[in-house]
């Protein structure tokens, strides 16, 4: 009986010391240093110097390639349009930050188990980040994350060790994930009123007078009909909410000429106006915000002060305070002042908002879902419940 305990605890040892020397996890002769920067030193000094980002996936297939100009990210293969910089910023860290806590295979037959083969082969798993940052550059091939422990299988390219590393690095693998996707976000709670204006002239427009009111009310309501329902014509007012792209391209080569026209004003003086029409199966707008001339302050049109109406004293001429009560008594003109002041800071943040909205999208034209074309693209007949049976 222990003869036969001590035979199948030797056979046990040596099975686990087979199944050991089998693995990847196995130590190379050319051992990275546990607990060093996975990047090299010089690169790893000069992240924030870092001016072109390459993502290459399986086939050498490159998805995005970022390059800074200007101080601004771009994506090359989206025309140039603006990259998605906290993405990036946050990929860049990753990698300079990235610390090797233990040395894996070196042998290329095991790389395909960590994901860190090269992307040439057309099955590849892996993605590779190429870095340059002037005479410095580093590409890294980014594998599996570690199954049951911290970290995620990496391999300088050029070097046969792989390595954990001890966080995930995530790299996004599709052009479109590396842009700045958001277009423009304007609460509908903001949205004041939407006017629809289609080539044939026929318009929609819907309106509330005070942000205090729940529901739009739909002008030009004929008599004998009624709407499809309060959603239908509320969703109208969020238009522009989260409003995020799928494809762009500069405006300038699509053709506006029959585009429906959709002008939105928010209750605080921006307007947005949108062209919208179709190309092949893509559905494009175009934007351009400006602040219209009623939401500007000017003195002349500074209402009275509260509690004062038009006429109610000869110009030039103060007005009278009861005996004893001049301590209690407002200040006319600090209080016209105080108004005025903050008028012109409510449209100083409204000319800053305009500013904003078009420096992001002039000049772009933008692929949005078919949804929400078709809800700024509206008919009146779309609104409304089928008229009644005679």
């Amino acid at each position: 009986m222990k003869r036969n305990f001590i035979y199948l605890a030797v056979v046990t040892v040596i099975a686990l010391a087979l199944v050991f020397i089998a693995t990847p996890t196995d130590q190379s002769a050319e051992k990275s240093v546990v607990d060093e920067l996975l990047l090299p030193g010089a690169i790893a000094s000069q992240i924030n110097e870092v001016e072109r980002v390459e993502i290459v996936t399986a086939g050498d297939t490159t998805v995005a390639t970022l390059v800074r100009k200007d101080a601004a990210w771009q994506v090359e293969q989206m025309h140039g349009y603006r990259a998605d910089w906290p993405k990036l910023q946050a990929l860049l860290a990753a990698l300079a930050q990235a610390r090797v806590i233990e040395t894996k295979t070196d042998k290329p037959e095991y790389y395909a188990r960590l994901g860190v083969e090269d992307v040439s082969a057309e099955n590849a798993g892996s993605v590779l980040v190429r870095l340059t940052a002037g005479e410095q550059n580093a590409a890294i091939l980014i594998g599996n994350v570690a199954a049951g422990r911290q970290g995620q299988y990496v391999r300088l390219q050029g070097s046969a060790g792989s390595v954990l590393v001890d966080r995930e690095i995530e790299v996004p693998q599709q052009t479109l994930d590396w842009a700045d996707v958001k277009i423009i976000d304007i609460n509908s709670a903001e949205v004041a009123k939407v006017e629809i204006t289609h080539p044939t002239s026929e318009q929609v427009q819907v309106m509330r007078i005070s942000a205090d009111q729940t529901d739009f009310d739909l002008a030009g309501l004929p008599l004998d009909r009624e709407i499809r329902s309060s959603w239908v014509v509320n969703s109208l007012g969020s238009v522009f909410t989260l409003l995020n792209m799928q494809s762009v391209r500069p405006a300038s080569g699509v053709d506006w000429t029959n585009a429906v026209v959709l002008r939105l004003l928010t209750f605080s003086g921006v307007e947005v106006r949108a062209e919208l029409v179709t190309a092949g199966d893509e559905y494009l707008l175009r934007l351009h915000a400006s602040q219209p001339a009623a939401s500007v302050v000017q003195l002349a049109d500074t209402p009275p002060v509260a509690g004062q109406q038009a006429g109610d004293q000869t110009a030039g001429e103060p007005a009278s305070i009861p005996a004893g009560d001049a301590a209690q008594q407002p200040d006319p003109e600090a209080e016209k002042q105080a108004a005025l002041a903050i008028q012109k800071q409510v449209a100083e943040e409204v000319r800053k908002q305009v500013e904003d909205i078009n420096r992001k999208v002039e000049g772009w034209a933008y692929g949005i879902p078919q949804q929400k074309y078709e809800n700024m693209v509206k008919k009146l007949e779309d609104l409304l419940k089928p008229p009644a049976s005679s």
